[in-house]
């Protein structure tokens, strides 16, 4: 199915999946899409350096995925983008779904989403 949307915007799609095809960015949307964290509690739910989940972070903002707040010492983020949370609810389905993610395809998945990645 080709798309004249798609066509026009592939460039941008990529780059926005590119962003959240990072197993460690992912989880940090899905708990984000949950409502507002800090950083302490976001670096332990997602089991990261607070300096590494920086880093995921900084390029979560500049794609404009999150939004920020700050109450003195404290820095809370939240997600702020509704294509997230729709990749994220359609991931959610498809993990859930009898089919296409059936057997060995669903499996070989969710390894896939379980291997360390790099930032």
């Amino acid at each position: 199915m080709v798309t004249k949307k798609l066509t026009a915007n592939a460039e941008s799609a990529a780059a926005f999946l590119a962003v959240m095809g990072n197993e460690k960015r992912l989880l940090i949307m899905n708990y984000l899409a949950e409502g507002e964290l800090s950083v302490g509690i976001l670096a332990d739910k997602v089991q990261l350096s607070q300096s590494a989940l920086s880093q995921h972070l900084a390029k979560l903002r500049r794609f404009g995925l999150v939004d920020t707040r700050r109450d003195r010492q404290m820095v809370y983020y939240s997600c702020k983008s509704s294509a997230a949370r729709e990749l994220l609810a359609l991931l959610d389905g498809l993990l859930t779904m009898d089919r296409p993610l059936a057997g060995p395809a669903r499996q070989a998945l969710v390894e896939r989403m379980r291997r360390p990645q790099a930032a």
